[in-house]
């Protein structure tokens, strides 16, 4: 009986010590797998406080080591520094190569709205980038970098990175080059260096490379002012010795018979001095406050046979200038606009180069805030020389007409105004856009008017209480796409809409609000955010441009300040920086309507955003805790995504939060 108990025993027991040892080994396989998995998203590496070393947090190990390696195959890049074509087509940024001579790496590709270095083309590496500048017709780009032994260089390329050429400069040291920019025509492009005796100014011929030096001055001059003509290869500036003397300067590139020679101008003592040249290149107008403050505007013929500038007219206008006014000329050259004072009111007028005479074109002109429309032309953000000019009429109010530079082709299209506070154009010029409000009796009106260059399809929104806030041009591929995006206020209420100018089609994506700021449009998505404010709650919104609102999250505090947010790759999560009226919190919000974010912390001081990896398990945020020195050195606290802390580096020494990415850890 004792061993038939046995026999029914041992079965038994055996089968439990076989269970218990499966147990152990799917525990302990289950343990292993999750200390070393995700290894290829558990590591963050950052930029140390040695520029021959990274740090890299390992989280598997929970250690903290000296990294040296070049990276390879980040997740999440953060160009140092970024370009785009005037055209919207090509983008060009820097990369840090996180190799031993902490250098970096331009790339170029086509403008998708992610940044993209694997289907890139990498122009120069190992190198320090000093600048970057796009032709104006967006079809080259020069680059000036310093090589890997200190060596310096430009590069010109196409705008897709194609046909690059090197050329080498004589140049001692990288902080002193100094780039003057492309010629209106993209034939030509200047670069001013520091040589041993002194800065020269050399031009370049885009298609050859041919270069024409000029010297400025042994003794290093302050140069300022530097423009060019818009057609014909002619440059002035305006060279301020270490005396104070002034100099006009003008390089006739295309000159058939001095070749290129610099024309010299000694002029009295200058102050808030801007050159204008003609569309034609044949004339040069300068306005600046002489030592009285009195305003002068000088007008130079420049002709191509001619060696020094011909004075054409000089018009003085007494009285100090009490704004940056500018002067534009007419496409074709005859006329030359400006602002010209009176007792009671500011005119446009006209210089007329065929009669030698000004003439008054509007009077009594309302300029809308700052925005001076003839600066604006200078720096190209006008088609053809088109302007909306608001101004007073005989009864008080004003109205705002469309024009040519010279008076001709106006067009009105706004009346009865009381107020205008704004006059913008779209990126592409196609459109004038007008907000402006008229007051009745008690009441105001706002308006939102806008027009083609020419005048037609003028159309006009109003709404009770309306006042334009922020707005956002949109743009698909560089682009701009026709729409716009704004929030405006109604009494103490605010909304966020969608216009879409070429239809005239208007969607509201939120109205009633508390608060809403903060609009910004991602091109790689299209998609608006916004964060908004009601009486008890906050939180950021995503809406497609079709006006379907395609996320939210809701903030646990409803008195949002200044917020910075970023989203977890797959979007489920988003970490945010909120400051509040108590300082500054750490969230993390789930997407949906219904609940709020988690507060992680208060009251500390954070560098945003928070960086997720790319698997959107864990984010990092690092905080400031002594960022006066050269090096800043950070906490560095790593959450999973629902908010939970996983490691903490108290005292880390790094040179910027924006090197900071997760990455492989073998």
């Amino acid at each position: 009986m004792h061993s038939s108990y046995r026999l029914n025993f041992r079965p038994f027991w055996l089968l439990a010590l076989a269970l218990c040892l499966a147990l152990s080994v799917l525990f302990s396989s289950t343990v292993l797998a999750a200390r070393s998995a995700p290894s290829v998203f558990a590591c963050l590496r950052i930029g140390g406080d040695i520029p021959a070393r990274d740090w890299l947090l390992d989280l598997n190990n929970s250690v903290l080591t000296a990294d040296a390696r070049p990276l390879s195959d980040p997740f999440r890049y953060t160009p140092h520094n970024a370009w785009t074509s005037p055209d919207g087509r090509y983008y060009a940024y820097t990369l840090p190569d996180r190799s031993l001579t902490r250098r970096f790496t331009l790339y170029v590709q086509p403008n998708s709205g992610v940044v993209d270095p694997q289907a890139a083309r990498p122009m120069v590496s190992d190198a320090i980038v000093n600048a970057v500048s796009w032709s104006p017709d967006g079809e080259r780009l020069v680059y000036l970098y310093r090589d890997a032994n200190n060596v310096p260089y430009f590069g010109l390329a196409n705008a897709d990175g194609s046909a690059a050429v090197a050329t080498r400069l004589n140049t001692p040291r990288a902080n002193e080059i100094a780039f003057f920019g492309w010629s209106a025509d993209s034939a030509y492009f200047a670069i001013g260096t520091t040589e041993a005796f002194g800065r020269i100014l050399t031009y370049y011929e885009t298609a050859t490379l041919r270069a024409r030096t000029f010297p400025l001055i042994s003794i290093l001059p302050y140069v300022e002012n530097a423009v060019w003509s818009e057609s014909g290869q002619r440059h002035a500036y305006l060279r301020t010795d270490q005396v104070g003397r002034t100099r006009l300067v003008v390089t006739l590139l295309d000159s058939p018979v001095h070749g290129g020679e610099e024309l010299s101008l000694e002029m009295p003592f200058l102050r808030n001095a801007r050159l204008f040249w003609s569309p034609d290149g044949n004339y040069l107008a300068l306005r600046y406050n002489d030592a009285d403050l009195n305003w002068q505007l000088i007008i130079y013929e420049i002709a191509p046979r001619s060696f020094q500038p011909r004075q054409v007219a000089q018009l003085r206008q007494g009285g100090r200038l009490l704004f940056p006014a500018s002067a534009a000329w007419s496409a074709d050259s005859g006329t030359l606009a400006y602002f010209r004072e009176r007792r009671g009111g500011r005119d446009l007028a006209a210089f007329r180069l065929a009669t030698g005479k000004s003439e008054v074109i509007v009077e009594r002109v309302m300029l809308a805030q700052q925005n001076d429309f003839l600066w604006a032309i200078e720096n190209g953000t006008r088609p053809a020389r088109r302007v909306a000019v608001p101004f007073l009429n005989e009864r008080g109010e004003i109205g705002i007409d469309l024009m040519n530079i010279d008076g001709s082709e106006r067009v009105p299209i706004v009346r009865g105004a009381t107020d205008v506070e704004n006059v913008l154009w779209s990126p592409d010029g196609a459109f004038a856009l007008v907000k402006w409000q008229r007051r009745e009796f008690l009441q105001v009106a706002y308006y939102l008017t806008w027009a083609r260059t020419d005048g037609s399809d003028v159309r006009t929104i109003s709404a009770e209480e309306f006042a334009l806030d922020q707005v956002l041009w949109l743009r698909e591929g560089g682009q701009f796409n026709g729409k716009l995006a704004y929030t405006y206020t109604a009494l103490t209420r605010y909304g966020v809409e969608l216009l879409d100018l070429k239809s005239g089609v208007r969607r509201t994506l939120a109205r009633n609000l508390t608060r809403a700021q903060a609009l910004s449009h991602d091109q790689s998505t299209q998609t608006l955010q916004f964060w908004w404010t009601n009486r008890h709650e906050s939180g950021v919104d995503g809406f497609g441009l079709d006006g379907t609102r395609r996320y939210r999250y809701r903030s646990a505090s409803g008195s949002i300040e200044s917020p910075h947010m970023a989203r977890a790759p797959n979007g489920r999560y988003a970490a945010m920086y909120v400051r509040t009226s108590s300082g500054w919190t750490l969230q993390v919000a789930e997407e949906g309507d219904e609940g709020s974010a988690r507060v992680i912390w208060t009251d500390k001081q954070p560098m945003p955003p928070p960086l997720w990896s790319a698997d959107g398990e864990r984010f990092a945020a690092f905080v400031s805790v002594d960022n006066s020195a050269m090096f800043g050195m950070y906490s560095i606290e790593v959450y999973d995504k629902t908010g939970e802390l996983l490691y903490t580096y108290p005292r880390v020494s790094m040179r910027s939060v924006s090197e900071a990415l997760w990455t492989r850890c073998d």
